[in-house]
């Protein structure tokens, strides 16, 4: 660094950048300059025709805090204060217990048809059943009726009609008639009162107390299609069952929040499970409505 007539010549330490210090007849001292390039602020010391440059070092800011007005509750770490609506686990808690409620339900209803299908009802009373026999051009009236295979007695009273006794439950109907093949039906008499039937034709109920067998001409046995209670009883315990289990595959799907679709599809087959006829539906009806108000919580990782 040299000097020329009072003007000396520095390098800024920062940016590098030539710099002019200009005395008025000092020789010695210290002086404030700032860059002209990147205006940076630093101390030249003049001494014994010497330039030291000392860059001026930041002070160290104090950073004041705000204050918090003593009226604030104190915050807690586990509890949120500000949280007053219902949270997402809460909503999908809800969601997943109805659907449990009804699922469970669906079994319960489950059990108790097979309960009463398999019930031998020994000590009910014997019903009045209408047998109706008939071949495809006209009606039987020398038939032989068995029930479970013994003999009953039976009273004929026209139109191929016949009257016989029976307890309520599950038997297997057989017709002989000669000329024609054996008839054979399983039925369920249902626990009724005794003489139902409709009132504007006074006869029997069609799958209830009153059963038609329509008679085929050759020999050997012919079986005839179940009755209506009896299909019910081969299939719905077993379909509701499994309603149920899709329902409570469902409930799982939501309490993880893994699929809307799936969670939706739960619900759906909790309805079907019909547990306690209307109190699962019902109950399964609402966890629909919720979940589409709530489609939100499944995350967007998940296929929804």
């Amino acid at each position: 660094m040299g000097v020329r007539s009072g003007k000396w010549n520095y390098e800024c330490p920062n940016c590098n950048t030539n710099n002019k210090l200009i005395l008025m007849g000092e020789r010695n001292g210290t002086f404030e300059k700032i860059c002209k390039e990147c205006n940076s602020k630093f101390e030249v010391t003049l001494k014994d025709n010497k330039i030291n440059i000392l860059v001026e070092t930041k002070k160290e800011r104090t950073v004041k805090y705000a204050k918090v007005p003593k009226e604030y509750a104190k915050y807690d770490g586990e509890k949120d204060i500000f949280k007053k609506k219902p949270t997402r686990n809460n909503a999908k808690n809800i969601i997943a217990i109805l659907v449990t409620i009804s699922s469970l339900s669906g079994f319960v209803t489950g059990g108790l048809l097979m309960d009463f299908f398999s019930d031998d009802y020994n000590e009910s009373n014997d019903i009045k059943i209408e047998i109706v026999v008939r071949n495809s051009t006209r009606d039987l009236s020398e038939a032989t009726i068995a029930i479970d295979s013994s003999e009953v007695n039976q009273t004929y009273i026209g139109n191929g009609t016949y009257n016989i006794f029976a307890k309520p439950g599950k038997h297997l109907i057989e017709i002989t008639v000669a000329l024609h093949k054996k008839a054979i039906m399983q039925i369920f008499i249902p626990p009724q009162d005794d003489n139902l039937s409709l009132i504007e034709i006074d006869q029997g109920i069609d799958g209830v107390n009153r059963f038609t067998f329509i008679m085929e001409k050759g020999v050997g046995n012919i079986n005839l299609e179940d009755t209506v209670y009896v299909k019910v009883e081969s299939w719905c315990p077993n379909l509701i069952f499994l309603f149920s289990l899709i329902g409570l595959w469902g409930a799982w799907v939501t309490y993880n929040l893994q699929s809307y679709k799936n969670a939706q599809i739960g619900a759906f087959f909790s309805i079907l499970a019909t547990g306690f006829l209307i109190i699962g539906p019902i109950l399964g009806i609402i966890a629909l409505v919720m979940l589409y108000r709530n489609k939100k919580l499944f995350t967007a990782s998940f296929k929804n």
